[in-house]
């Protein structure tokens, strides 16, 4: 596939699971929602890391407001995406963070352009990424929503530490056999859905 050119494969596949989410309930995806999240908080990477990266989460995904909160009731740093001239970054969150933040085009809460949050990347690094994602298969593939930002971002984080783990959250319907990738996608280390 040559590069900037959908693979159709992929677009048809985000359709298809795009129209699954959008038919769950909201009560649905709130059960399943807690599920993970308990599932989560008693993970052993997720117990043993100091630094995680976390999104925030949209309604057509798993919600994520709770991990956040509970990665800093622990005294745990929590950091989610900023998206900015085709880059992203990871900034720290801080207390009041969530309740300023502003919605990207796609309706992604992130901070503020000016806002200064000390960086992962610069900092430190990352002993746990929760990563978001359209689709996921058990052995490791993940499907984006298409833009790259996670992939490139991975990729960077993978050069310089073997030691991030990647976890992606799922509802039951986002977690299929098999999906297309190329090689510019990066392997996530285990999805945690609610009844798989």
């Amino acid at each position: 596939m040559a590069p900037g050119v959908p693979n159709p494969a992929k677009m048809a596949l985000r359709g298809e699971v795009s129209a699954r989410i959008a038919a769950l309930t909201a009560d649905e995806k709130k059960r399943q929602s807690e599920i993970i999240f308990n599932k989560v908080i008693k993970h052993s990477w997720y117990k043993s890391s100091s630094r995680i990266a976390l999104y925030m989460s949209t309604d057509q995904e798993v919600d994520t407001m709770a991990l956040i909160d509970h990665v800093k009731a622990r005294g745990a740093a929590a950091f989610v995406p900023q998206y900015a001239g085709g880059h992203m970054k990871m900034l720290r969150v801080q207390s009041g963070d969530e309740d300023q933040m502003e919605l990207t085009r796609h309706g992604i809460a992130q901070h503020a352009p000016g806002a200064v949050r000390e960086d992962a990347f610069d900092h430190g690094g990352l002993d746990l990424i929760i990563a978001p994602g359209l689709a996921f298969t058990r052995s490791g593939k993940r499907l984006g929503h298409g833009g790259g930002y996670y992939d490139k971002y991975l990729a960077k984080v993978r050069a310089g530490s073997v030691a991030t783990k990647v976890i992606a959250l799922a509802f039951t319907c986002q977690v299929v056999e098999d999906l297309p990738v190329d090689e510019n996608d990066q392997r996530i280390d285990e999805v945690i859905s609610a009844d798989l």
